[in-house]
């Protein structure tokens, strides 16, 4: 995963708010404001393909960083998987909206009981600056979707944390008010002193991580290469920078720009060391002017914490 290679399905990372729907929709109902029509796959497969290599991260990734940890899932940064998914575009899908439309609205087959909702279906909603790029995805790695990553049909919107790539697809709403749902609420900012009250996490952070030396490891004291991946949202990384001194000293490492506009960029860096413990530190700075953060981001969903990755590396006298 941490080296930018696409994963087999197998190695991708899960993440459901509800348990994986028993028999998921067979078509997918499009309401645009101008007409009602049904999708399935045979209709999908007529429009022209698109094949997209994104990196698919959970808003809760690294979250277990976070001091206090906040309640959810415990993810350190295990919840981002590069990943290459093929379909069509959502414009070509749906069609013309009139002009009073202001989100799209997607449902999911998965359900479950919220509160004080109750029972509801998995919702999320795009506004028009998120049409564009989106796609109905049909295909992962260049094989039909697995049902457990979404199948038949999901939503995938890249560059966005993927709480918006609505899975299971049932259902397509052109809506003239903006949609309210439990999960557009729940996926907030709150307590957050980078963005406003309630402000929605959309998103993903500029973020690098370490492949190689892993954390934990013994190495022999000279040369040793140190090399990962980094990504944002829709700006490229710039530069990736490296730390074995607390930060005291930064120096750069090579980065080889992603081919695609969300994939992982890789760098590499050499670094020469005696005998010692080292904490090894990446920080990446993306085309926006956007860097990672050396402290721990904390807010109370524990979203979207981008610090700085750090690994710790025993040198020996040994070179032999």
């Amino acid at each position: 995963m941490l080296d930018g290679r696409r994963l087999a399905p197998g190695s991708i990372y899960q993440r459901n708010n509800f348990s994986v729907p028993i028999s998921p929709a067979r078509e997918i109902a499009v309401r645009t404001g101008l007409g009602r029509f049904a999708l399935n796959l045979e209709e999908l497969g007529r429009l022209p393909r698109v094949d997209l290599d994104m990196m698919l991260e959970c808003a809760g990734n690294g979250r277990a960083l976070m001091d206090p940890t906040p309640e959810g899932t415990p993810w350190a940064l295990g919840a981002v998987s590069p990943v290459r998914f093929s379909g069509v575009r959502l414009l070509d899908a749906v069609g013309v909206l009139p002009e009073t439309v202001v989100e799209l609205v997607f449902t999911g087959s998965d359900s479950g009981v919220v509160e004080p909702e109750g029972r509801v279906n998995y919702q999320f909603s795009l506004t028009p600056d998120l049409w564009d790029h989106a796609l109905l995805a049909t295909h992962l790695d260049d094989q039909p979707l697995p049902f457990e990553h979404g199948g038949p049909v999901r939503l995938v919107v890249p560059g966005q944390y993927a709480m918006k790539s609505v899975k299971w697809l049932r259902a397509i709403d052109a809506v003239e008010e903006p949609f309210s749902g439990h999960f557009v609420n729940k996926y907030s900012y709150f307590g957050d002193s980078k963005e406003p009250e309630a402000a929605p996490v959309g998103d993903i952070e500029v973020r690098s991580l370490i492949a190689e030396p892993a954390d934990g490891s013994t190495r022999p004291e000279g040369k040793m290469v140190v090399k990962g991946m980094a990504w944002s949202s829709t700006s490229g990384i710039s530069s990736v920078k490296l730390s074995h001194d607390g930060g005291e000293t930064w120096s750069a490492a090579a980065v080889q720009p992603s081919p695609s506009q969300y994939g992982p960029a890789t760098w590499q860096a050499e670094l020469t060391l005696a005998p010692g413990i080292y904490v090894i530190a990446a920080k990446a700075t993306d085309a926006s002017g956007a860097a990672q953060p050396e402290d721990p981001r904390w807010n109370r969903n524990g979203y979207a914490n981008n610090v700085v990755h750090r690994v710790t590396v025993t040198v020996t006298g040994d070179s032999s």
